[in-house]
């Protein structure tokens, strides 16, 4: 029986062994291209590099600041409450990217949770699609968990989350929203309501 070889620095027999390697090579593989695409792109490997314009709305831009807003309220029962307020700055865009909610209620059925931007309902296909979209399910109770979305908000937007709680006994109720304020970039915006 023959000794495998141990070498003295493993990442140079790795390199000696790997680094100029063929990748059509690796494990018998045939070819995945002719000798003239290879070419090609061997060609183009050598270029500089482009620049690449990434969809805006994926990535904030580099002058925004971040925004993170939350409140959390004991709603009395038989009382409706605004949780969360929020107007859109003078001069500037805003786009929330993400949300979270908390309750400790019983019952979906015995609250409403209602997201509004300028008295029309926001995020209409958000909710339980089996009793009308309502809202109150949240993903974690210390709103570390952000339901993604895009909102934006114009100057002057008025954002509300408004609880009313049905039940009979006091219910805890905490809002999240968190995104980013662009105020030299303009951007177009989506459109919102339902």
């Amino acid at each position: 029986m023959k000794k495998p070889r141990i070498p003295s620095n493993p990442f140079g027999s790795y390199l000696d062994v790997w680094n100029n390697q063929n990748p059509s090579s690796v494990f018998q593989a045939s070819a995945i291209a002719g000798a003239e695409d290879v070419a090609k792109r061997h060609e183009i490997s050598n270029q500089m590099p482009l620049g690449v314009s990434l969809p805006p709305h994926l990535f904030r831009p580099e002058d925004s600041q971040t925004i993170d807003i939350s409140s959390l309220q004991n709603v009395p029962a038989g009382a409706t409450v605004t949780l969360l307020e929020f107007t859109g700055r003078k001069g500037s865009i805003v786009k929330f990217l993400g949300y979270s909610i908390f309750n400790d209620a019983l019952m979906l059925s015995l609250i409403d949770l209602v997201v509004t931007v300028n008295g029309a309902r926001v995020l209409p296909l958000h909710g339980n699609p089996q009793l009308k979209f309502k809202m109150g399910l949240g993903l974690g109770p210390d709103l570390s968990v952000l339901v993604p979305v895009e909102l934006d908000l114009q100057p002057n937007d008025v954002l509300r989350w408004v609880m009313t709680n049905n039940d009979v006994v006091d219910v805890a109720t905490g809002v999240r929203m968190s995104g980013y304020l662009a105020q030299s970039t303009t951007r177009k915006t989506g459109r919102y309501g339902g």
